[in-house]
């Protein structure tokens, strides 16, 4: 499989499409071409107050005192943006909680991390996606230690190929600022030659990340359950 850097990112290259089904709620035949999937809440549920929970026990504080340094600060929109490294991340959640300590620098950030839980039933989805030969990517407001936390777990929802992932923290744009789209773009146009906005599916569980992704043509869905990602992709995708 052909590799290709696109702004710094990898994405693989294919060529792969499927056909949409007949919908009478469609005014015009859709190609989806490529589909990308929000990455919490989507394909792993978190809980910001066990990560708070994880840094108070490591460090000797509050839960509250961690949430303060890490949430109230804007610490983690900084993170997310790319801002901050992750060495950068415990020193200031350390300097905020005015403790010093011979920690890795990496823990504080890694603890505030663990946080997440596989949502099951989305690996069935993927899979069948795959199987059918569609193209999928993560489109997902993110920090460098979430990702890695998640990648080492090696679970079968990130263990797999995917054809294009952007991260908030890599491209230094959060959704639903537009240039995290573009960069989405590039990425599936990289695997997927000229893939057309209204060729793109994307599902998330914020409706304003929906709005904006509608507003540059994406085919794109709020969901709340695996249900819903699955009702989106029976709407949008024929698998004939």
């Amino acid at each position: 499989m052909k590799r290709l850097a696109i702004l710094g990112w990898e994405v693989a290259s294919r060529d792969l499409a499927l056909t949409p089904r007949t919908n009478p709620q469609h005014k015009e035949s859709i190609l989806i071409r490529f589909v990308y999937f929000d990455l919490g809440n989507v394909l792993f549920s978190f809980d910001p107050e066990v990560a708070c929970q994880n840094v108070a026990k490591l460090v000797g504080v509050k839960a509250e005192a961690a949430r303060s340094a890490i949430y109230d600060s804007g610490l983690q929109d900084d993170f997310e943006h790319g801002r901050v490294s992750v060495k950068g991340f415990g020193v200031r959640v350390s300097d905020a909680l005015g403790i010093t300590s011979d920690l890795a620098e990496d823990a504080i950030a890694l603890a505030a991390a663990d946080m997440f839980h596989p949502i099951e039933e989305m690996v069935p989805v993927l899979d069948g996606l795959q199987q059918r030969g569609m193209p999928i990517g993560i489109l997902s407001n993110t920090c460098e230690s979430h990702w890695r936390f998640l990648v080492d777990t090696k679970h079968p929802l990130l263990d797999r190929k995917f054809d294009s992932v952007i991260l908030s923290y890599e491209v230094a744009s959060m959704k639903p600022d537009d240039q995290i789209y573009r960069a989405a773009e590039l990425g599936c146009s990289a695997s997927q030659s000229e893939v057309q906005s209204s060729g793109i599916l994307f599902v998330d569980d914020k409706r304003e990340n929906v709005e904006a992704a509608r507003l540059r043509g994406w085919r794109a869905e709020v969901i709340s359950s695996t249900e819903d990602v699955q009702l989106a992709i029976e709407r949008w995708i024929s698998v004939s």
